[in-house]
């Protein structure tokens, strides 16, 4: 049963709200436009703050909504990271768009608020903190997410919980590399 859970999750990320809102709102396909990337930026950028909105809450939602299912089904809390990697794996690399799809950010941010919000809280403010420093979204971002799996090993969650975390983080380095290059390419400069 967890791993058809697992399986779904992964389909219910490629659900790409950009994808839909651009549709609905130009009758347009947002990967032709803009920076053709299928997220709340590219959203944002090409329909407004009303593009971008709706972008994001969806992205959050799939987040949510898997990792909360997870929990009501009474999965193990390894399991629950486990349908949150999936539903992030399938917004970055999306079977329905030819496996291009966003970069994860959103999606990721909502399941782990699901997950446990202490480590979540604990995150936001080294983000926050991070912003004022660095003056980048995207850099005090990265740079806060990997603190993620180190929030949870202080907070004495499982090596394995940990691990699955850092998974999680992982990917959406993997999907942002090529702006954390350009980023710090700037930052040194």
């Amino acid at each position: 049963m967890v791993y058809v859970y697992v399986l779904a999750s992964y389909f219910i990320g490629t659900i790409m709200t950009a994808y839909v809102v651009m549709k609905f709102m130009k009758g347009e396909d947002i990967r032709k436009l803009g920076s053709g990337n299928v997220g709340a930026r590219n959203a944002g950028r090409l329909l407004g703050k009303k593009g971008f909105l709706l972008t994001a809450i969806g992205d959050v939602l799939k987040g949510i909504l898997v990792v909360a299912g997870a929990k009501y089904l009474g999965f193990s809390l390894e399991h629950q990271i486990l349908a949150l990697i999936a539903v992030v794996v399938g917004h970055i690399w999306p079977i329905t768009l030819k496996f291009k799809g966003g970069k994860g950010i959103a999606t990721a941010a909502g399941g782990l608020v699901v997950v446990a919000y202490q480590p979540f809280l604990v995150f936001g403010g080294i983000f926050l903190l991070l912003l004022v420093i660095l003056r980048s979204f995207t850099l005090a971002g990265m740079t806060a997410f990997l603190t993620v799996p180190f929030i949870y090993w202080f907070m004495d969650y499982s090596l394995y919980e940990c691990t699955l975390v850092f998974i999680v983080i992982a990917l959406l380095l993997v999907a942002h590399r090529d702006n954390l290059k350009e980023k710090l390419a700037r930052k040194i400069i």
